[in-house]
């Protein structure tokens, strides 16, 4: 007798199926199902009003997508925003966890306070930060005039804009990659690093040789969760900036905000959003694949 089909095997066993069935069930109406949706509104000259005809164009919106030197300027920018604050993050979270990697209690007292802008929404901050930031009563600009200095122009200059929101987005989230370097710097066995200093090695060379390749893999973790994170930003941008002055702070994510509801094409939006998605599947597999190759033997 050949092996029985797959239509029989379910047939005598549909209790795990049964099991599993709910769960499926939340995730093709969550995600499967949306997806599939906006892909399809991705093909068509798509506004918002249902009243007004949809038309079928397949894949000329993402042709001129390619061509648009909007879409290019986002890329561009949200590039830009990214390097320089998952970069800053990364550094300072790690200076400060190798800061406070000690064992004397005295020390974790200067925890909690870092973890405090963690505990805020985004909303808040960006609002918290428009007032500070403002030009004439910000008190940013406070400080700086009361020293002597003239004020800046934060959130209208092109440059300084893209400045702020890197500023933004360093205070708040810093705490997180200190929270998961400091956890992984905690984790790591003592004996190599007293080896390293029995044999005469310096602190640099200590942390280069040896503490360094040992965290690797976390440092990953947090590499990967806060590019994925600035990769979509939102929030601070649409409170702070709304995009502006010009297309200077005008990320990808406010982009498609902006092209869906602002400027009602959705079809359009619609396939931002699919290369925005395909973009970030892209970099989280990368960034996957070499925590991979960083996990120690």
């Amino acid at each position: 007798m050949g092996s029985p089909s797959i239509l029989e095997r379910i047939r005598r066993r549909p209790y795990p199926l049964l099991l599993v069935a709910p769960a499926f069930l939340v995730l093709f109406l969550l995600t499967i199902y949306p997806f599939v949706y906006m892909v399809w509104i991705s093909l068509h000259k798509w506004p918002i009003l249902p009243t007004l005809p949809r038309i079928f164009l397949g894949l000329d919106t993402y042709a001129y997508i390619f061509r648009d030197g909007e879409f290019w300027n986002s890329v561009w920018v949200t590039s830009l925003y990214m390097g320089l604050s998952v970069g800053i993050q990364l550094a300072l979270g790690l200076f400060l966890a190798l800061l406070l990697d000690t064992r004397y209690r005295v020390f974790a007292w200067f925890r909690l306070p870092f973890m405090i802008p963690i505990f805020v929404s985004p909303v808040v901050v960006g609002l918290i930060w428009k007032f500070m930031l403002g030009y004439d009563l910000g008190i940013v600009n406070h400080l700086l005039r009361s020293i002597g200095l003239e004020g800046v122009n934060w959130l209208g200059d092109q440059t300084n804009a893209l400045l702020s929101l890197v500023l933004v987005d360093v205070w708040q989230w810093t705490p997180f990659t200190f929270l998961i370097l400091h956890a992984g710097l905690m984790s790591l066995p003592r004996e190599p690093h007293e080896a390293a200093v029995i044999d005469g090695a310096t602190g640099f060379q200590t942390f280069r040789y040896v503490t360094f390749p040992l965290i690797a893999p976390v440092f990953t973790v947090a590499l990967l969760f806060r590019v994925l994170d600035a990769f979509k930003l939102f929030d601070i941008v649409y409170i702070l900036t709304r995009g502006g002055p010009g297309n200077a702070t005008n990320v990808l994510a406010y982009n498609i905000w902006r092209k869906g509801f602002f400027e009602n094409l959705l079809g359009y939006a619609a396939a931002l959003s699919v290369i925005m998605i395909a973009v970030a599947t892209v970099l989280a597999l990368a960034l996957i694949r070499l925590m991979s190759r960083r996990e120690p033997a």
